[in-house]
């Protein structure tokens, strides 16, 4: 398991409310172009969801949040990452909700996840479907992709099948089209860590919707 250096309220409050039997909002026959995010300023999402940054690591310490901020309609998180005690995984994230409440969306139907992103470098970030179930979301066990981005804010379309749980999850961490059934959210990460090297980390993310 991969613990949380900062663990993410709003999204605990989304899986309690679905273990309540709350279920997932009727799928939207317009889901061949559908917003799910739109970032405001007040760091929530013009659809009535929330932004939040968080910080992981192997070992407390070795990565800080630094300013989690909104401007023009793109969030953006920043932070240092520093394995001074040893970590050989962490990073920064941010994870927006996509979901009113204690809903959450189903968007199986769509072909991909689109998104837009930038990074203060060329680099890979680490793009995760994030659903109500607290267990699997505080493993690590949501299923992942990773895009390689560019300084320049731009558009990238991810398949729903390339979403697939990571290798330390075992066979029965769901898949990216069975996450979407009951999506809560979208994690974006800056997930690397450089041995004996201080990393800054500066990515944005922009709206976030589906499409056919």
């Amino acid at each position: 398991m991969r613990p949380l250096i900062r663990t993410l309220p709003a999204l605990a409050v989304l899986a309690l409310g679905a273990c309540a039997g709350t279920g997932p909002a009727p799928s939207a026959g317009a889901d061949a172009s559908r917003t799910l995010a739109t970032p405001l300023s007040d760091g929530h999402t013009a659809e009535g969801s929330f932004i939040d940054g968080f910080a992981f690591a192997e070992k407390s310490g070795d990565v800080v949040l630094g300013r989690v901020s909104v401007s023009g309609g793109v969030s953006r998180a920043t932070g240092e990452i520093e394995p001074r005690r040893g970590s050989s995984w962490g990073g920064i994230g941010l994870t927006t909700g996509v979901s009113r409440g204690t809903r959450t969306v189903d968007v199986s139907g769509s072909r991909a996840l689109v998104l837009a992103l930038s990074a203060n470098g060329i680099g890979t970030l680490r793009v995760r479907l994030v659903g109500p179930n607290a267990a699997t979301r505080d493993s690590g066990c949501y299923p992942v992709t990773v895009v390689r981005v560019t300084p320049e804010l731009r558009d990238y379309t991810l398949p729903l099948t390339a979403f697939a749980p990571e290798a330390f999850c075992g066979a029965n961490a769901p898949g990216g089209v069975a996450t979407a059934a009951s999506l809560v959210a979208v994690e974006v990460a800056d997930p690397v860590v450089a041995p004996g090297r201080k990393r800054l980390v500066d990515f944005s993310v922009g709206t976030i919707r589906v499409t056919n």
